[in-house]
């Protein structure tokens, strides 16, 4: 049966304090409920057991009663679903993305994860906060009210990621993380990135920890560095709550064993969980309560074609999780991580009704969304219309560079010269340094595409401010293998989002870059010295205003076109976007220069040139 979509579809929500007699009245039968589902085996995740015939009854968005429905009263409003035996799960929950990755605003975001059963998200949304400050986190609210999709906004504290390392489009502080808390225009804190400035007691850093402590929201992290003792502990001892940057599955247990949520890894190319994972898989028997999943960053390719954190789920279950285990890590740990058991995560009287009913349980095929016990999404697609938001005009221009030449890229030499490279891996989110000797030619140092070395630019390309200091930093990286006469640029650049252009020939890299200038932002493609694709994405330089499958389509052909100028990785532009995150280890690229950082040590800045 087809299901008809409601057109300008905005979804209301009411408050537990709000309903609590009718919830009460719903489960002694004295009130018709809105919604039975009847006939279902509950995923309980509360005591990981499989319940069967266990019927749900619904009133106001909330669950009334989870049992046995036969008392229950309806009307002519009630819907009865016959789950037939399917099961029923809690809506999963994501307590770590950033829907900038996916390249489309909250609103095609929503529609897009939806129908794949994630319910509830935690954005940080330090992408647009990189570039617009405050103002994008208002903005970003704004534009997710009215939304069947539950969203808890994590405040970026890391803007820019590192201070006096970079320059952003903006500066966030502790003033400015107060305020979106008071406005609730955040619901907890975003990833604290800068974890030197944490551990080695930097006190903007500890001010901005101080704020969102005093606010009592959780503390999200991320602890980039494979030092498991000292600085961990310093760490998770100045509040932080939670860490998705575990790549291993020591880091992954250890992490647990001190009391923080590891929130295990899956995205588009940082695919860490299924090492992560054999924290639980080879110790049988561990208690999994405070292990998560998250997607971190996905393309909207990954969301349209293989889901959102379903897909997660699949993996960790084709390693070895049971499905019950797999799924708790992203209903009921993942509440709990973020306090907010008492309202979802599970399908018990009080909660949201946040319901999935399930065909197969070992292949997680959802065949109905419920959100707030409305149906959104039925057999993979949406059955209400969400409608667009309409953007201010300042973030719909945010590119502010003048046209580049060959010029631009020029790195003056006269002699043979030792370098710093930085080394990239595909599906990997660090870099290792390396030292390579070039020869000059006409007086600069140039790319070399025998040898798998690219030259790289990144160029700050927000509005002019007081006190910036760097306009641009130049560099060499290799493991893209490039060909000749190819480049590719991006203002996705973590974290700042300045205009980012690597490639093998000065020329090819002006023509990449100008095409984003035109554009407003996004990625572009050189082959051959000629244009072969270009991604707009007006909203911040980062998103598309298009649905996730136009979006979808459009970063396929930006990736086809990669692989034609030599790179045959796989999503790789994701790869490439963290040259510029500066609080990854080992090697990376600001506006201001080349940035070190090394484990156990604070960041510092090093000369291309080793002398």
């Amino acid at each position: 049966m087809t299901v008809p979509k409601i057109e300008a579809y905005h979804h209301k929500r009411k408050a537990l304090y709000e309903v609590t007699r009718d919830l009460s009245a719903v489960a002694m039968g004295f009130l018709p409920a809105d919604l039975i589902i009847k006939n279902g085996k509950l995923i309980n995740v509360n005591t990981a057991q499989i319940q069967e015939g266990i019927d749900v009854a619904v009133k106001h968005g909330f669950i009334a009663l989870v049992g046995n429905s036969d008392h229950v009263l309806t009307d002519t409003s009630t819907k009865i679903i016959d789950a037939q035996g399917r099961y029923l799960s809690p809506g999963f929950i994501d307590s770590h993305m950033h829907v900038e990755s996916t390249m489309v605003d909250i609103r095609s975001f929503a529609a897009g994860i939806l129908p794949h059963g994630t319910t509830t998200i935690c954005p940080d949304n330090h992408e647009i906060t990189n570039v617009f400050g405050l103002k994008a986190v208002e903005l970003f609210h704004k534009a997710a009210e009215g939304l069947p999709l539950k969203v808890f906004l994590a405040m970026p504290v890391c803007v820019p990621s590192i201070p006096g390392f970079e320059d952003a489009g903006a500066t966030i502080t502790a003033e400015e993380v107060a305020k979106a808390y008071e406005e609730n225009w955040a619901q907890l804190q975003g990833e604290q990135m800068n974890f030197p400035g944490v551990i080695y007691g930097d006190p903007g850093t500890h001010a901005i920890t101080a704020a969102s402590l005093k606010a009592g929201v959780i503390l999200t992290g991320h602890y980039a560095s494979l030092e498991l003792n000292k600085g961990l502990n310093a760490f998770i001892a100045s509040g932080m709550n939670a860490c998705h940057e575990s790549t291993t599955a020591e880091a992954t247990l250890r992490r647990a064993q001190l009391g923080m949520y590891p929130q295990q890894r899956y995205g588009t190319a940082w695919l860490d969980m299924p090492n992560t994972i054999k924290a639980i898989t080879e110790n049988q028997g561990i208690d999994t309560r405070f292990f998560s999943m998250v997607t971190d960053d996905v393309t909207p390719a990954t969301v349209a074609y293989e889901g959102h954190l379903v897909r997660v789920v699949r993996e960790a279950i084709r390693q070895g999780v049971n499905p019950i285990t797999a799924i708790q890590m992203v209903t009921i740990n993942t509440a709990q991580l973020l306090e907010k058991a008492r309202y979802i995560g599970t399908i018990s009287p009080g909660r949201a009704a946040d319901i999935l009913i399930i065909s197969d349980l070992v292949n997680v095929t959802i065949d109905e969304v419920y959100s707030d016990g409305v149906l959104v999404a039925k057999n993979g697609k949406m059955v209400v219309n969400i409608p667009r938001y309409d953007y201010p005009d300042w973030a719909l221009n945010s590119v502010h560079l003048n046209k580049l030449s060959a010029n631009n890229f020029a790195i003056p030499a006269n002699k043979t010269q030792k370098v710093r490279v930085m080394r990239v891996y595909p599906g990997m989110v660090h870099t290792t340094e390396e030292v390579v000797e070039m020869e000059p030619e006409n007086g600069s140092l140039i790319s070399d595409a025998s040898r798998d070395i690219a030259k790289i630019a990144i160029f700050y390309r927000h509005q002019e401010k007081p006190g910036l200091t760097g306009t641009k930093g130049l560099g060499f990286m290799t493991g893209a293998t490039l060909k000749p006469n190819s480049a590719f640029a991006s203002t996705v650049s973590h974290d700042c989002h300045n205009l980012m252009v690597l490639g093998t020939d000065d020329d090819a890299m002006a023509v990449a870059g100008n095409a984003l200038i035109d554009a407003g932002g996004g990625f572009s493609v050189v082959v051959d010295g000629k244009i072969k694709a270009v991604m707009p994405l007006p909203l911040a330089g980062l998103m598309s205003l298009e649905p996730v499958e136009t979006a979808a389509q459009q970063v396929r052909e930006i990736e086809e076109a990669i692989k034609m100028a030599g790179c045959p990785a796989d999503s790789v532009e994701m790869t490439l976007s963290l040259l510029g995150l500066i609080v990854l280890e080992e090697l990376h690229l600001s506006n201001k220069g080349l940035v070190e950082l090394k484990p156990g040590q604070p960041p510092k800045f090093v000369d291309l040139v080793v002398s």
